[in-house]
């Protein structure tokens, strides 16, 4: 009989060990997959914002205010978020822009001859350009 108590015990634990071992895994897991995908969705956005790329092609002073013609040269859409110029937030809002899209934003800024223009995205990469006024059409 000694041998068969010790054999039921042993399997007696075997199931408390491996029960526990199941609920921690039940109550585990699901943190584990919220953290995971987390980490996915950061990691995919760090990889696009690597690849977005932008140019500021034309400054203009006229009609009230300054028009700034910014163009998507890389391969992934953005959004472009704000717009500063001469380090003073010019525009914000949301322009959204596929590869090789480019848009005409207007905002009211003092006029001159040289501009300092920073361009920031959704992703948080910012674009700075020093660029002329354009005197052509």
């Amino acid at each position: 009989m000694r041998g068969e108590a010790e054999v039921a015990a042993a399997l007696l634990m075997a199931a408390v060990v491996v029960g526990g071992f199941a609920l921690l895994w039940v109550w585990l897991y699901p943190s584990y997959l919220s953290w995971e995908r987390r980490a996915s969705r950061t990691l995919l956005e760090a990889r696009l914002a690597a690849r977005e790329r932008l140019v500021v092609e034309r400054v203009k002073c006229g009609g009230g205010g300054l028009s700034v013609s910014v163009t998507n040269t890389g391969d992934v859409a953005l959004r472009v978020m704000a717009v500063y110029v001469n380090e003073s937030l010019a525009w914000s809002g949301a322009l959204d822009l596929a590869p090789g899209a480019n848009s005409l934003l207007r905002m009211s800024a003092p006029c001159g001859s040289r501009y300092l223009v920073k361009v920031c995205s959704a992703r948080g990469n910012c674009w700075s350009f020093l660029e002329e006024e354009a005197w052509g059409g």
